[in-house]
């Protein structure tokens, strides 16, 4: 397995969150690895705002969703010990903002969530399935599974 310098964990709060974060938390500790943590907001309405913004997690909103949001992305952060500058919230699409991101930053291993979707969702594409085939580094995609 190749040393890893620079993790980019990709969430999305849902429920199994946590198998993904342990995995990119115990690969980051075994490779001293740095870890960054990025949540892509794509199911909260932002008008007037431009895909690829990025919204400071440290600032205030009246937006009570977006404050949700950015509570959770901190708090994350700080159980894992991320340096607030290595956290990024983008209102955008998920696969081309990680995918982004990843490039800009040097990263060269994204631990992202898949669903395992078939069909038609599979069909319509995931935001796995996105980073997988269009990233240039390598990608863990953690497969989720209900507890």
């Amino acid at each position: 397995m190749p040393v890893y310098h620079h993790i980019l964990l990709a969430v999305d709060f849902s429920p199994q969150d946590n198998q993904i974060i342990q995995r990119a938390r115990n690969l980051s500790l075994q490779s001293g690895a740095r870890l960054s943590l990025i949540h892509v907001l794509d199911n909260i309405p932002m008008p007037d705002t431009p895909y690829g913004t990025i919204i400071p997690p440290d600032t205030k909103t009246d937006d009570a969703m977006l404050e949700a949001e950015k509570q959770k992305l901190n708090q994350t952060g700080d159980t894992l010990g991320i340096d607030p500058a290595c956290r990024w919230l983008i209102w955008g699409e998920p696969g081309e903002e990680i995918i982004r991101v990843a490039g800009q930053e040097n990263v060269d291993l994204i631990v992202v969530g898949s669903h395992g979707r078939h069909g038609l969702a599979l069909l319509l594409g995931s935001t796995a399935n996105s980073v997988l085939h269009h990233t240039k580094c390598d990608v863990l995609a953690v497969r989720l599974r209900d507890d």
